[in-house]
């Protein structure tokens, strides 16, 4: 904030001097009588943007890189505007000031200044910078009282106590925004885990009784609050949120494991109907996560928030009213009167709007249906008719090396971007595409999120076994099936950095689907086919772009070095079918010298086709099933989309949502609550309460009480 008033000052100072010595005096005359109007009715339009495109970002898709420049270029220019505006006023003389309405928009520049509701912040950076937008508050309310008391004299009496209500409204609206970027900060949300001392005290139950709240499981205790079937999925989120927000704040939770219900996820349907209810359910709280860090929404679904609400709803609305009764007295511009009701108009627009998104949302919904009033439940039944049904992540981000390195290039000013854009992230972007996240990628995930905490759980809880199995990436399953034709694949994914076998997955898997299809083998494949090459191609699209949440490696160096030797591979006049049926047609010797050449710097180019020829060579030379090599060759890959998810950091997972939401997010958060997460322990019970019958109990009604599980 700091920075765009210091911008914002400089650039009134360089435009007035340029203006003066530039423009003739019937221009510069012109200019600055539209001057400031042209500003607030743009800054208004810059809100409407944002409103309407604010929280879009958090949504995956084709559009979401195009929807993220859009609302990153009016975050910034929004605050930038208003300040330019309310400094041009500063250094207006008073012989320059047209209209008396001029001084009465000054209220709306600060109004602005408070953002719309659906964005307080564009990265978690910006909730970290709080102390520099108090500041900015400090000083625009300053600026803003300076200029009413430098042009008291040339305002109407009326408008001078009409701007008060908005003034205020201004100031309401720009310390909501200031308290949601502290509440949204690193230390302040992880103090927020912990309750006041005093607020509640250990119980213990020393003898077993009747089951009581604290021995239900999280369905029981819905049922026992009697939410109905239609809208529990949303309440039954908001409470694992609460269990699982720790994790986000990089604290660990260290549970009785007789509780280890508590990780368990619960449902009445089909195995698949599970996996879409349990992506359902992750959804939704990476959406109450999304509105805690970006937005003002939790702020305003509370008693506090709605009377705030209510107070700037009337205020601006009796402004407009009293507007309407009083402008007809005094001889004002019709453009000025016009450009007035404009921004109150706006103004009422966007808080009413706001509302209806607030009240929408699932925070909207949950604060609705919980409350004991009849007709506030009676209104959340209606809004949640209307509001769009969750099925879970939607699509995920593709990107084929292959593609990448072969294609032509879709921007055509390379060696001028490369200056700018030395990762050629631009290139990447556009040679990515988006897929649907079908039912059976997200059944077959839960699946094997489910074999897991089995086997967890057969093992007794025990954290070193977790270890383990969260560390796996296709050795033991490679070990189970115990064959002579998968021994020589083993150093792919144990010898071998993440990034290295990675890259070497996505080349044999994109190269044996191609050769697959190029032979008409599509009907005999299987689910296994699609469903592995839209999860390697999703981790490519990781490594190429979202590098950050992969564990550390040399992925660029080995991306590159692999697509020159790609490119030197594939001939300029050679096809991409015949280049394939080359590549599974050169001889032992020459693959084995192409490899030792490749290794010599970093690519991973003919070693995938190594480890390509290998899995071809399961259905040649080992008389396999092509569905059981898709099999294989599907559960190499979530071991490695459940390895990347448990090593990549809670707060990666956190900053990653302002770029829209990510399958490896999801996939994160769906293990923890299966309890396949380091960050969670399930511990036995000490001895010495043991002895004293010690009986654990969780209260879902007292989750203030987690403070005692958190290390």
């Amino acid at each position: 904030m700091i920075v765009t008033i210091a911008s914002a000052l400089l650039f009134v100072e360089i435009k007035d001097a340029a203006f003066l010595k530039t423009l003739s005096e019937a221009m510069l005359s012109l200019w600055l009588k539209w001057e400031l109007r042209a500003m607030v009715v743009l800054s208004l339009t810059v809100q409407l943007i944002l409103i309407r495109y604010g929280n879009r970002r958090k949504f995956s898709g084709k559009d979401l890189k195009l929807i993220s420049f859009l609302v990153w270029t009016m975050y910034l220019f929004a605050d930038w505007l208003a300040t330019v505006a309310l400094s041009t006023l500063l250094r207006t003389t008073r012989e320059q000031i047209t209209s008396p309405l001029v001084i009465f928009w000054t209220p709306f520049l600060l109004l602005h200044l408070g953002g719309p509701d659906t964005i307080t912040a564009y990265s978690l950076s910006d909730n970290e910078l709080w102390p520099r937008h108090f500041f900015g508050l400090c000083f625009q309310i300053g600026v803003t009282l300076y200029v009413y008391v430098k042009f008291w004299t040339l305002t109407v009496t009326t408008l001078t106590f009409l701007a008060i209500p908005i003034f205020i409204v201004g100031i309401i609206k720009y310390g909501e925004r200031v308290w949601s970027l502290f509440k949204a900060s690193s230390t302040r949300l992880r103090k927020s885990v912990f309750p006041d001392a005093n607020s509640f005290q250990l119980e213990v139950d020393p003898v077993q009784g009747p089951p009581s709240k604290g021995d239900m499981k999280l369905e029981e205790y819905l049922n026992h609050i009697q939410i109905k079937d239609k809208y529990r999925y949303i309440h039954r989120a908001f409470y694992l949120f609460q269990v699982f927000r720790p994790l986000f704040s990089d604290l660990k939770l260290r549970i009785y494991k007789e509780l280890s219900y508590i990780f368990e996820m619960e449902s009445k349907g089909t195995e698949e109907e599970t996996a879409v209810e349990a992506f359902k359910v992750v959804e939704i709280e990476l959406g109450f996560l999304y509105d805690l860090l970006y937005t003002k929404i939790p702020l305003v679904i509370s008693r506090k928030g709605v009377i705030l609400r209510c107070i700037c709803l009337s205020f601006t609305v009796s402004t407009l009213i009293a507007f309407l009764i009083i402008v007809g007295k005094h001889g004002y511009s019709k453009v000025d009167i016009g450009i007035s009701y404009l921004l109150m108009v706006g103004a009422i627009f966007l808080q009413i709007y706001s509302d209806i998104l607030h009240l929408r949302s699932d925070h909207g919904i949950l604060w609705l249906t919980s409350q004991n009033n009849w007709f506030l439940k009676a209104i959340g039944s209606k809004l949640f008719r209307l509001t769009e049904a969750k099925k879970g992540i939607r699509s995920m981000a593709q990107h084929c090396l292959l593609d990448y390195c072969l294609q032509p290039r879709k921007i055509k000013l390379a060696a001028v971007l490369n200056i700018f854009d030395q990762e050629d992230n631009l290139e990447k972007y556009f040679h990515t595409s988006w897929k649907d996240v079908t039912p059976d990628l997200k059944d077959i995930i839960y699946s094997h999120l489910q074999a897991k905490r089995k086997k967890y759980k057969a093992n007794h809880f025990t954290f070193k076994y977790l270890s383990d199995l969260l560390d796996e990436r296709g050795l033991n399953l490679l070990k189970e099936i115990d064959k002579p034709a998968t021994r020589d694949l083993g150093w792919s994914v144990s010898d071998a950095e993440f990034t290295h076998s990675l890259l070497l997955w996505h080349i044999a898997t994109d190269l044996v689907f191609q050769d697959d299809h190029q032979r008409f083998r599509a009907g005999n494949l299987g689910p296994h086919s699609q469903i592995s090459k839209l999860l390697s191609d999703y981790m490519m699209y990781l490594l190429f772009l979202c590098p950050a949440m992969l564990p550390e490696g040399i992925g660029n160096i080995r991306h590159h070095d692999t697509c020159i030797e790609a490119k030197n591979f594939f001939l300029k006049k050679l096809t991409f079918r015949d280049a394939i049926r080359g590549l599974f047609g050169i001889d032992t010797a020459s693959r084995s010298f192409f490899v030792e050449m490749g290794s010599q710097r970093k690519s991973t180019f003919f070693e995938g086709c190594q480890i390509a020829y290998q899995l071809q060579n399961l259905v040649s030379g080992f008389k396999w099933d092509h569905q059981e090599k898709w099999e294989l060759i599907a559960k190499v890959w979530l071991e490695m989309l459940t390895y990347a998810a448990s090593q990549c950091s809670w707060n990666e997972h956190s900053r990653q949502l302002q770029q829209g939401e990510e399958l490896l997010t999801h996939v994160a958060l769906l293990m923890a609550h299966l309890g396949l997460s380091k960050k969670i322990n399930l511990v036995d019970i000490p001895e010495r309460l043991t002895e004293v019958k010690f009986k654990p109990s969780w209260d879902w009604n007292r989750l203030d009480r987690l403070v005692y599980y958190l290390a």
